[in-house]
């Protein structure tokens, strides 16, 4: 009975102010035997020595971007300077040396174009036609045989550009097709469920390197005699069929997870078939599907690394142009470096958009 009645009393006491909960909490979970305090302590000693290397190595020692080489030869810590000299190579490979504003361009308006689309509220069919000028202009931006701009063959588009264009407009391309295989999957029609399911479980079940041989080798035979098809534009296609197998698979998730009421509800009210998809279920649908689409497309950005295997240069291979450099051979930490932390900071905002994207789907359900 004493028992009870202290577990009442302090599951009603008011809750601890100040430094005691903490305390009490670092007490409970790191210094509460002998042995966890040893391994509190031994764990926070390498953490400080750590973080202690890594700011000398990355900032107290270091050569900051406006250095030289002579500098860094001198230096213990990293040589930034050799990402400002290498930042043209790294970010646009072989691009042409007098043409690479094009390339700086393109790349530019495809990053304005995807914050737009993802920061503004419009409507869908602007944001379509957005989406469809932007990947028509930076084409032709970085194509070039037009107005006086010298022609630039698909090979010769690395970095950046490449992967902006491959990403942004695969992800926009294989999204629309991914609902269409999706509804198809889910429909009552027995002929489109199979031939959706057949396509969705054919392309799972097909390697990304395969898919992107196919792309390079295979689509260009598929082709009527004399027709030509440049590479990226061959990636592309093949991505986008890719892709959207895995977005039809994430949105069927949401369509399964929506109750056959309101379906028969607004059958009930009168709506059509099309206008109870496009007001009812797909709606709900997507918002239900937020995180499994959030993994797809992360995903896909970083799989346009893989196209160097198809003798495409995506950054990581353009940073390895950039300290083949005899010169600057000494320094492909910091390239490796920038490489990650520019992923890193896409795939987080990529995540926090879709976070709060679902939070804000979750408040107005």
């Amino acid at each position: 009975m004493t028992l009870t009645v202290d577990t009442i009393a302090r599951a009603n006491a008011p809750p601890r102010k100040g430094l005691a909960p903490i305390l009490g909490w670092l007490r409970q979970n790191l210094f509460s035997s002998w042995w966890n305090t040893v391994l509190t302590v031994v764990t926070l000693a390498l953490l400080v020595l750590f973080a202690w290397s890594a700011l000398t190595w990355v900032v107290l020692d270091a050569v900051p971007f406006s250095g030289s080489r002579a500098e860094c030869l001198n230096a213990t810590g990293a040589c930034w300077a050799f990402l400002s000299e290498k930042a043209n190579l790294v970010l646009t490979g072989t691009y042409p040396a007098a043409e690479r504003w094009r390339a700086h361009l393109a790349s530019g308006l495809i990053i304005v174009t995807i914050l737009v689309f993802a920061l503004v509220p419009m409507r869908l069919a602007i944001r379509a036609g957005m989406v469809v000028g932007t990947a028509v202009v930076s084409y032709l931006l970085l194509r070039g045989g037009f107005a006086g701009l010298p022609f630039v063959e698909s090979h010769r588009w690395n970095g950046l550009p490449l992967i902006l264009f491959l990403s942004a407009f695969t992800m926009a391309a294989a999204f629309p097709l991914g609902i269409l295989l999706a509804l198809a999957r889910w429909s009552q029609h027995r002929a489109l469920n199979l031939a959706a399911v057949a396509y969705i479980e054919t392309v799972r079940a097909i390697p990304m390197v395969a898919v992107l041989f196919a792309g390079i080798f295979v689509l260009p035979l598929l082709l009527t005699r004399g027709a030509t098809i440049e590479p990226v534009a061959a990636i592309l296609i093949v991505l986008t069929l890719f892709y959207a197998a895995y977005f039809a698979e994430d949105i069927r998730s949401g369509l399964q997870a929506l109750p056959k009421g309101q379906i028969e509800a607004g059958a009930s009210l009168g709506l059509t078939t099309a206008q109870r998809i496009r007001l009812i279920v797909l709606p709900q649908a997507l918002r239900t599907a937020i995180p499994g689409m959030t993994n797809t497309i992360i995903g896909s950005f970083k799989d346009t690394s893989l196209v160097a295997i198809v003798g495409m240069h995506d950054l990581l291979s353009t940073a390895r142009m950039a300290y083949a450099d005899p010169l600057w051979q000494a320094y492909a930490l910091e390239a490796n470096i920038a490489i990650g932390l520019f992923y890193f900071l896409c795939c987080w905002m990529i995540s926090e958009r879709a976070r709060r994207l679902g939070h804000g789907a979750g408040k107005l359900g």
